[in-house]
């Protein structure tokens, strides 16, 4: 038994077609010899093959119709099919080719993007767009590109601004533009957000640049420099170049000044805060050797400045506990009795004052006799260092004023 829809054979308790799935109609068998039909009631016998019209009934057909329906039913479906298949084969390769045009087209433009052609791939975009209008993902890029070139406009009125020294305006674009990039990844933004990155440390460098003139102390000079040491490109390396300078140029002041003052300590400490700052900068190094060197010379010459202090205090020392008193001359005066009165002149030859001297005198004729000693007390009993002293002392019948006062021995107190 067969479907007389598409011809298949089918079980005869089925009731729909395994082939087709539609509802089988009721049948009748005809032995016609070895060849059996399936005869259609109904309008499916119109929907099978136009003879069944002409024909009520399978036995009242002609037997050579009945055998001509068996061949002819399958050569036509053979032919729809060929037909159908041809047609879809070049329906498919319409739009096969369609479909790798606008992949191409996509392709071009992904590529333009990216290298800046926005112009270009817009171009592209519109035309894949046109090809295949319900492609989202066309639509979607031509949306990307265009806020791309609505950014890169907003970019280059930043540049502007820099370049006018408009620092309040750039810096109001860069914060625009930064929050326009916020969750964008695709990589048609990466040019323009490197871009904004140079920008942004371009404005950092001019109000960074502004305010260096206004500083006035190495600890400023150094916190702007560690702000600009994470900063890359030339400019960036002039301005730490002209911190650089600022920095050494203070210190060098500094250092001058104290070193005037022979206050090392603080110059060497002055060097250290610098270097903090600058670290390995050749010229604050060799100002601190230069610091170094001249404290040693400084404490080899207070060394012998001390030496020869010291030196001089012994000797002093030597003077004061030996040789304080100093004989400078004697008047002698002979009265009518023969008496000889002598007044001594002594000076202190101490560094420290001395009180309560005292003197042992001898007195010589001309020939060398002793003609008479003594002891006499100096007035006044405090003197000051060089300062002058007397002692007055009597000779009794010493008859000559012919004679030598000699000074034997004295003594002192020093203050």
């Amino acid at each position: 038994m067969y479907c007389h829809h598409c011809v298949k054979s089918y079980a005869s308790e089925a009731k729909y077609c395994m082939q087709c799935g539609r509802r089988l109609h009721s049948h009748r068998v005809i032995e016609a010899g070895a060849e059996s039909f399936a005869l259609m009631e109904g309008a499916a016998a119109a929907e099978f093959i136009h003879t069944t019209a002409y024909y009520p009934s399978a036995a009242e057909q002609p037997q050579s119709l009945q055998r001509s329906a068996g061949w002819q039913l399958p050569l036509a479906m053979s032919g729809l099919c060929v037909a159908v298949a041809a047609a879809l084969y070049l329906y498919y390769n319409h739009e096969k080719n369609i479909n790798e045009t606008v992949l191409r087209l996509h392709s071009e433009a992904k590529t333009a993007a990216l290298a800046g052609e926005y112009g270009q791939a817009m171009e592209l975009l519109s035309d894949a767009l046109e090809a295949r209008p319900e492609y989202e993902a066309v639509a979607k890029d031509m949306q990307v590109i265009r806020h791309v070139e609505q950014l890169k406009r907003m970019t280059e009125q930043v540049e502007v601004s820099l370049s006018t020294g408009m620092t309040r305006d750039a810096e109001k674009g860069i914060r625009t533009l930064e929050s326009e990039f916020g969750g964008h990844k695709e990589p048609i933004y990466d040019k323009l957000k490197i871009r904004l990155d140079e920008l942004s440390m371009n404005l950092t460098l001019q109000k960074l640049t502004m305010e260096l003139e206004t500083l006035t102390t190495v600890k400023e000079h150094g916190e702007m420099l560690n702000i600009v040491g994470g900063l890359i490109g030339e400019e960036a390396e002039a301005l730490k170049e002209q911190i650089l300078s600022r920095i050494r140029e203070l210190t060098t002041a500094e250092v001058d000044g104290l070193l005037a003052k022979r206050n090392y300590t603080g110059a060497e400490e002055a060097v250290e805060r610098a270097i903090v700052w600058a670290q390995e900068d050749e010229a604050l190094l060799a100002l601190e050797k230069r610091v170094q060197s001249e404290r040693a010379s400084y404490e080899e010459l207070e060394q012998q400045r001390i030496e020869q202090a010291m030196q001089r205090a012994a000797e002093e020392d030597l003077i004061n506990q030996t040789a304080a008193v100093e004989f400078v001359r004697t008047e002698q005066t002979l009265d009518e009795f023969g008496d000889l009165t002598i007044l001594g002149v002594l000076k202190n030859a101490a560094t420290r004052p001395i009180y309560s001297v005292a003197v042992e005198f001898t007195v010589q004729s001309a020939s060398g006799e002793t003609i008479g000693k003594g002891t006499a007390q100096a007035t006044p009993s405090f003197v000051e260092p060089g300062e002058e002293m007397t002692f007055t002392a009597t000779v009794y019948g010493a008859n000559t004023d012919e004679c030598t006062v000699v000074v034997d021995n004295a003594t002192w107190y020093l203050d």
